[in-house]
């Protein structure tokens, strides 16, 4: 029941949405006594079916905004650079599927875009993770999923190659992951006040920087060659 209940905190904002405007279609059509059918009725109601794809875009403009400034990061995107961008391009079509459903008289009206926006608002639970609390280094535990996240990014960056080192295998963050973080820290122009802080450590605005959507646009420099 726990992962049950953890999807349910991160979206139960966006149902009680949608679930307070389905009552609302269900009561405005008092005059069908059924209720099975009133609620078809309402599902069925265009209004209500515009505004739920809109929800599920704007819950989805949300998570995107979460990985511009929450700490948090998208699952896979360490092997697949461009997956936000790929993810944006499905959600566009499966809006536009689910608006192009929702006319009456469209076969299998509503459930196909009651469907859709069912699976875009689950969606951003599934695939954001929590990024860690603190820095990323050698001393840290427990986070190798952060850690293969990291280590993905800085070899598409090409930051193994600018210190003349192939990208290591593991979970673990080892030495020349952190000769690529100081590669990946100085390409993008990180000062660090070395009282403070470590070379070679991933501070939380620096996972953010990784963590960035849409990196062809607006994601870090890449390394230089060597």
């Amino acid at each position: 029941m726990a992962p049950l209940f953890e999807i349910f905190l991160k979206t139960g904002v966006w149902f009680a949405i949608l679930a307070a405007l389905a009552w609302i279609a269900y009561a405005r059509l008092s005059t069908i006594p059924d209720q099975a059918e009133r609620w078809v009725k309402a599902f069925s109601e265009p209004w209500l079916l515009k505004a739920a794809i809109l929800l599920a875009l704007l819950c989805w403009a949300w998570s995107f905004g979460r990985l511009f400034w929450d700490n948090v990061y998208l699952r896979g995107a360490g092997g697949f650079t461009e997956l936000s961008t790929a993810l944006l391009v499905v959600i566009l079509a499966l809006v536009g599927v689910a608006w192009w459903r929702c006319r009456p008289g469209t076969r299998f009206h509503p459930w196909i875009t009651i469907g859709i926006v069912l699976i875009l608002i689950l969606s951003p639970s599934q695939l954001l993770l929590e990024a860690p609390k603190g820095t990323l280094s050698q001393g840290t535990k427990g986070e190798e999923n952060a850690f293969l996240f990291v280590r993905g990014r800085l070899a598409q960056l090409g930051c193994f190659g600018a210190v003349d080192e192939k990208v290591p295998r593991g979970d673990s963050f080892e030495a020349l992951t952190a000769s690529a973080v100081i590669s990946f820290q100085a390409a993008n122009g990180l000062a660090m006040d070395r009282k403070i802080d470590s070379p070679g450590v991933v501070q939380k605005e620096e996972f953010r920087l990784l963590a960035r959507p849409f990196p062809f646009l607006l994601g870090p420099k890449p390394c230089p060659s060597p």
